[in-house]
């Protein structure tokens, strides 16, 4: 309600990361205007505190330790199988 609002906020790049866990109908429309402009601005969007949880522990460790990228084939040899 009102302006400067929070999607002022994403626009103006302030946003990082958003957390929207909403209940009933008139939330809901929000959350959809919300969660677009999270998708068009590249912010990562959660609409639960587990994926939210989740969402810290991966910065923290991408933060804190290299991120290694291997192929899925690099995992398994030909005697696991």
């Amino acid at each position: 309600e009102g302006r400067p609002n929070v999607m002022d906020s994403i626009k103006n790049g302030q946003i990082q990361l958003i957390i929207n866990t909403s209940i009933g109908r008139k939330t809901s429309e929000d959350a959809a205007k919300l969660r677009r402009s999270a998708i068009s601005c590249n912010i990562p969007y959660s609409t639960t505190i587990s994926a939210a949880r989740a969402m810290t522990e991966a910065i923290r460790a991408l933060q804190t330790n290299l991120l290694d990228v291997k192929a899925l084939q690099d995992y398994y040899t030909r005697g696991d199988r």
